[in-house]
């Protein structure tokens, strides 16, 4: 029995998914949904208090691949002065464009252009914010660990590098006819410039 609800749980997400995708959250209705699974309106209520709430699942591996993100920002790897060399720098960019942008598109869509009225609305630039705070805070870790370095860096253009990516990221989802080595050549641009100006900032040869 358990088997049989798992599954049309199950069911219901992934239709609601291709709902929210293809129209949006707000021109998806819960009856169209029901109708596409092959239930009741009131059996979805049985697994999902309602709309917000399958949004929620739908987007949970999306949030699940920004806290991955965002954990090996933090990890140890990233405090080494070699870090700013091409190789190693382009290696950690695409990394976290392959398991984060390229996976993820058509989520990333829905979150930051589609779910204004849901609760929601505001993650994607939550998502920023915490991307800020670890920015200042991996300066000072580095200061830390390197004290030759200049930690001096204005708070607002740490903010302003935090919107240049998440300018970075909407554009990439965007365009659909971005072929593999555009992308790579898109990366391979934006490091370059990042090791020239944060090598520039910090004083480091």
């Amino acid at each position: 029995m358990q088997t049989q609800k798992d599954e049309i749980r199950r069911l219901i997400l992934l239709v609601a998914r291709d709902e929210f995708l293809a129209n949006g959250v707000r021109h998806t209705s819960m009856k169209t949904i029901a109708a596409k699974a092959g239930v009741s309106v009131g059996n979805i209520y049985n697994y999902y208090c309602g709309k917000d709430e399958l949004l929620k699942a739908v987007l949970a591996p999306l949030f699940k691949a920004f806290k991955e993100y965002q954990m090996k920002n933090l990890c140890e790897d990233y405090t080494t002065l070699d870090l700013y060399r091409y190789d190693l720098y382009y290696e950690m960019m695409r990394e976290q464009v392959s398991s984060l942008v390229i996976p993820y598109r058509k989520e990333l869509c829905l979150l930051i252009f589609d779910t204004a009225g849901t609760s929601l609305e505001n993650s994607f630039s939550q998502f920023l914010d915490k991307n800020y705070e670890d920015g200042q805070e991996y300066i000072a870790r580095m200061k830390a660990l390197h004290p030759h370095i200049n930690a001096d860096v204005s708070p607002h253009f740490i903010r302003i590098l935090c919107e240049l990516w998440a300018g970075l990221i909407k554009s990439i989802i965007l365009r659909d006819d971005i072929s593999s080595s555009d992308l790579d050549r898109i990366i391979s641009n934006y490091v370059r410039f990042g090791i020239g100006g944060w090598k520039s900032l910090m004083g480091i040869e």
